[in-house]
This record gives C-alpha cells, sequence and structure tokens, in this order.
C-alpha cells in the first residue's frame, strides 16, 4: 500500500492519531488473511483495510445497522452488535477466528475490557489484537464522557496490559498473587488475567508523540501551537490522547 494513498491520508488512525505507521511495522512480517474491527463509523478504517489487505477476509462489528456510507464488497461482511452485552460477544467470536482484530468501538474501559476478553482467544496464533484510544482508561475523570463519569474500578485493559508488560519487563512471571494483586478494584478478574497472559506473547504500547496533520473534528491544520488547540478549540496535544495497545498472541 502506498504511503500517499488517499485512503491512508482519510483515516484519523493516521492524519489524527499516527498509528498506521506503527501497525505497519507489526503488518509486514505476517500474513493476515482475516480482520475484524469493531466501530465502523463512516466506513473509512475498512476502505483502508480492504486496501491494505487485498486478499482478506474482513468484517466489521457496530452498535448501528448497516449504513448506506460504508463500503461494499464480497469481501466484506458486516455485524450489529451492542459492545455493552458482553454475552452477544461472546457468542459472536463462537466458531470464529482472526488474524487481526482492532478493537475501535465506543472506547468505554468496560466494552473495551469485554471485547479483549473474548476476542483476544479467537486471534489466531501469531495474530494481532488492537486496542484503539485506549487513553479512555487512563484514570482522569475529566476526558471520559459524561455517562462514563461516577464511581468506578480503577483497573481496566490499559492498566492491566501495563502490568503484564511491567512484571514481563522486570522479570517477574505472574502467578496466582500477582494476577490477584492485579485484579484488586478491577474490571478484570484474576482468572482473566491470568488467561490473558496465558495468551499474550508480545505486547507493545504506542503514544502520538507530534502534532496530527490536521483536526479530526473541522478538518483544519490552523493550530493554537501556544494553546495546544485547533483553531475550533479542539486540543491537539492532551497529556492522554492517541494512545494504542498491540498483542501478539501466542
Amino acid at each position: 500500500m502506498r504511503k500517499d494513498s488517499p485512503l491512508i491520508r482519510e483515516s484519523d488512525k493516521h492524519f489524527w492519531h499516527g498509528y498506521i505507521a506503527f501497525y505497519e511495522t507489526h503488518f509486514a512480517t505476517r500474513a493476515i488473511g482475516s480482520v475484524l474491527e469493531f466501530g465502523v463509523l463512516k466506513g473509512n478504517s475498512i476502505r483502508w483495510l480492504m486496501e491494505r489487505f487485498p486478499a482478506a477476509k474482513i468484517d466489521g462489528v457496530d452498535i448501528l445497522a448497516e449504513q448506506d456510507e460504508w463500503p461494499r464488497d464480497a469481501r466484506v461482511s458486516y455485524h450489529r452488535l451492542d459492545q455493552g452485552r458482553r454475552a452477544d460477544i461472546r457468542d459472536f467470536f463462537q466458531g470464529r477466528s482472526f488474524d487481526l482484530v482492532i478493537e475501535d468501538g465506543s472506547h468505554a474501559p468496560e466494552h473495551q475490557v469485554a471485547c479483549l476478553i473474548e476476542g483476544l482467544p479467537h486471534v489466531n496464533s501469531n495474530g494481532l489484537y488492537i486496542v484503539e484510544d485506549i487513553q479512555t482508561s487512563l484514570p482522569k475523570p475529566a476526558t471520559w464522557k459524561s455517562k462514563w463519569k461516577g464511581l468506578r474500578p480503577k483497573g481496566n485493559a490499559l492498566s492491566t496490559l501495563l502490568a503484564i508488560e511491567h512484571f514481563r519487563r522486570i522479570g517477574r512471571s505472574i502467578d496466582g498473587e500477582l494476577a490477584k494483586k492485579i485484579a484488586h478494584d478491577n474490571l478484570i478478574n484474576q482468572e482473566e488475567i491470568l488467561e490473558l497472559d496465558c495468551n499474550i506473547n508480545l505486547l507493545w504500547l504506542y503514544r502520538r508523540n507530534h502534532l496530527p496533520d490536521k483536526c479530526y473534528h473541522c478538518g483544519s491544520s490552523e493550530f493554537d501551537y501556544g494553546a495546544f488547540k485547533c483553531a475550533c478549540g479542539v486540543e491537539i496535544f492532551s497529556h492522554a490522547d492517541s494512545m494504542t495497545f498491540v498483542i501478539e498472541k501466542k
């Protein structure tokens, strides 16, 4: 896929988050024949995936019914699913497996957890599971939508994946006691943490370290650099912006 492809340029994974160049370091060495993405929105990510993986079967999942603006192709199938219904996520994955799963849905921490726990076991060996915009799981209530505010467990997909990476980096295996410690006040329980650790081969966290190419809200590149904002008022360099976790399945 050309670096100047218009399908790359029109995806917020490129112009806002800067994810795609990072993903390419992981895509380049893998044969990816089946892809699932949670969160279709306007369909731009599906268009990018169609061009990037021209031989792959692609499934798109969204809470919305199929929209007229979504791309149509014999390789693409759409499914309606509410990420807030964990049993439905579990049912969806039954009998299915994928080389690549991208979770780019609601970004609610509870939904990220449900998809990760239910979805990672259905990623093929050496395949990838990606949790996009995982910065929404940071403990900063002002960054959450109003419906996510209030009392909630502190632990989530971000804290759990960071803990797994931390213990691996310092050379400690996660046993029942460490899993219990990570699970304290967490959306993910001790047994699920142990299973995650068993399923994960490698994992990498990316955080955007540059200004976006343009604003996701208004499309402008006219920024107020001193205020770290676009001319329309959107923050362009928040402390908690554009984080994605890439997980390689064992």
